[in-house]
């Protein structure tokens, strides 16, 4: 079993053997902050902190018996996994016991909202005046004053622009997490086959999870590279060979498609260009985009997250 599952069933265990779902995300989230260790990611979504994979390991857990088939999390086994933890995780799990003692719902929720302001904000879209709407709760438990003072943690920054970001080395909510951080309005896939192993990145799911959180999804798969182009890679030099042929063979044909990304450059929204290289210098998008840069119509500043 994965060791972040252990966590999850020790933590239900240690608060009773049953949480509400919002109670168990914030517990989570609490636990993960005060280890320093990303069991699971998070992102600012509707109701704060909340972890997609988290609840893909709901379901799986379920379909083992380990959780009750309910909405809430409920433990569906007498084995204690709290005994199965590293004795420091153990002993951080009984000290968050400790010291949250009986909050849950709206006590618990303030708390984690003002430790960690940074989950308050959750990017829908800009309005017309570039405001930042925040997640569906915090105005229940803040004033205005309050919220423009939680605001200190938020990137305000909505000047449309281009990024450029890999998902390798990230799980679906710390990239979510990433892309929200930025202020990203609308990602643009642009891989020529949109499968993979990492969960939440194949594009029926991806597109899901994307426009959830509140961002656009489109993929342009044109100006990806077939896998065909890319057998026999390892060296440097490959790459170097598979980016001009890129540069010089593919994108000539695809001018269409370079449009209709340019004429989304100039919809003032904040691009983000995504394929899998953590590194844009090993991955065709950084091609990608000095052939945008060579267009006169191209006029977006380009970061590479």
């Amino acid at each position: 079993m994965y060791y972040r599952r252990k966590i999850l069933l020790a933590l239900i265990e240690v608060f009773g053997g049953s949480l509400q779902s919002t109670d168990c995300e914030k517990l989570l989230f609490n636990f993960c902050q005060q280890t320093g260790k990303n069991h699971y990611d998070f992102f600012p979504y509707k109701f704060g902190p909340f972890s997609f994979l988290s609840y893909y390991d709901k379901r799986r857990m379920i379909d083992l018996g380990l959780l009750k088939k309910a909405d809430d999390f409920q433990l569906g086994t007498k084995h204690s996994y709290l005994n199965e933890l590293t004795p420091a995780d153990k002993i951080a799990l009984l000290k968050l016991k400790s010291q949250i003692g009986d909050s849950r719902g709206d006590k618990l929720v303030k708390k984690i909202y003002r430790d960690f302001p940074q989950y308050t904000s959750r990017h829908l879209h800009r309005t017309a005046f570039g405001a930042v709407q925040v997640s569906k709760i915090a105005g229940r438990h803040f004033t205005a004053d309050e919220i423009n003072q939680l605001q200190f943690a938020w990137n305000t920054d909505t000047k449309p622009g281009v990024f450029s970001i890999g998902y390798e080395g990230l799980t679906i909510d710390s990239f979510l997490n990433k892309l929200i951080a930025n202020n990203i309005t609308l990602v643009v896939d642009v891989r020529n086959n949109p499968q993979s192993m990492k969960y939440g990145f194949s594009k029926k799911s991806f597109k899901q999870y994307i426009e959830s959180a509140g961002m656009k999804y489109i993929h342009i798969p044109e100006l990806g590279i077939p896998s065909s182009m890319r057998k026999g890679l390892g060296e440097s030099v490959s790459h170097k060979t598979l980016f001009k042929a890129y540069e010089n063979k593919l994108l000539p044909n695809h001018e269409t498609e370079i449009k209709q990304l340019i004429d989304l450059t100039e919809q003032n929204e904040r691009i983000a260009l995504v394929c899998f290289e953590a590194d844009h210098n090993f991955c065709h998008r950084h091609t990608l985009i000095e052939h945008l840069q060579k267009n006169k119509s191209f006029k977006r500043t380009v970061i590479h997250l």
